[in-house]
Formats: structure tokens, sequence, C-alpha cells
């Protein structure tokens, strides 16, 4: 599939044409076994993520009767055609369920991090180096992020209420420039 994306040199709107196009500070692409590695990793890593996201969704969604009347009253509109990524922007309250649903439910528990110099990290100092752990499964249910964090609630994520939450609150998938990948796909 790689080397025949590469001989059409199509863009075909699609992740592989992303990876075959991007470049590092020096323009050159990515190697062979880069290029293929990081296929794999999503298509390993995408597949495990995906799942877990949508087996906590149904689980959360069948525990929650008003919030399932709500979701099939939007799906609805769809007059019984599967949603297609076109129709995402037509389903708010959809994205909501997945996003709460995964702030209860981290598709990734946690991640790690090492500075590249000596920090100070509440008050810690953190030598150059060292492995930090960030349990996001536990910040997601921090009563001072989110009120009654333990209870499953859509509404956290209105566009106004999402607004409202302190940078870095909700990481489902990691944050800055090692975001997961995974993110745009979710």
């Amino acid at each position: 599939i790689i080397a025949e994306h590469r001989r059409d040199g199509e863009d075909r709107g699609d992740l592989l044409s992303m990876l075959l196009a991007a470049r590092d500070e020096d323009g050159n692409p990515m190697s062979e076994q880069q290029l293929r590695d990081e296929v794999i990793t999503l298509f390993v890593a995408g597949h495990e993520t995906t799942a877990n996201a949508l087996a906590w969704a149904f689980y959360l969604v069948a525990q929650h009767p008003a919030v399932e009347a709500k979701l099939l009253q939007e799906l609805a509109t769809l007059n019984g055609n599967p949603p297609t990524l076109r129709d995402l922007a037509q389903l708010p309250y959809s994205e909501q369920v997945i996003k709460e649903a995964m702030r209860l439910y981290p598709p990734a528990g946690g991640v790690t991090r090492q500075p590249i110099h000596d920090i100070e990290l509440g008050g810690y100092p953190v030598a150059k180096g060292t492995m930090i752990a960030v349990s996001t499964y536990v910040m997601h249910r921090d009563p001072k992020l989110f009120a009654d964090p333990d209870r499953f609630d859509p509404e956290r994520f209105t566009p106004e209420n999402e607004a409202k939450l302190p940078k870095y609150a909700y990481l489902p998938f990691g944050a800055g420039p090692r975001i997961c990948i995974g993110n745009s796909f979710a």
C-alpha cells in the first residue's frame, strides 16, 4: 500500500498521504522504516483505543436512559442513514457523549514525559531526563477540575462548558507536540 501510494504520488486525503508528505526540519521525508512503523502503530493502537472508547461509551449510555434518548433523537436527524464524516458537524451531542466517556475512561490511562531541562513542577525540583507519569484517569476525576467527577454528564462538553475547562484538564490523548495522533481520528 505504501509503495502504491508512492508510485502514483496522488494526495488521496488519507493518513498515508499525509505521512508521505510530512517533512522534518531539514525537508527530508520519513525513512521507509519510520513510515512503516508509524502506519503499524496507528493500525494496531488505533483499533484498540477506538474499541475501548466505544465500549465504555456504549456502557455509559446504556446506564443513562435520558442520555440515550437524547442521543437517539439527534441520530434520528440522519433519517436512518449511518453517520458519515460529513455528518459529524450535525451531531454535537454525540461528540459530547464520546468526550465524556473518554473523560471517565480515557483510551490511554496515562502518559509519560521527560523534561529536557531541569524544572520545578508543583514546587518540586525535577531533573532533566526524569520520567514523569501523568494519570489521565485520576486527573479526569479530580473534583478541582470537574464538579461531581464520577458522574457521567455529556453536558460538560457543550461548547460553553468546555471553554471554561482549565487548559490541560482534559487529556484523553495527551497534549502538546507529543499528542497522540489518534486524537484527530477520534
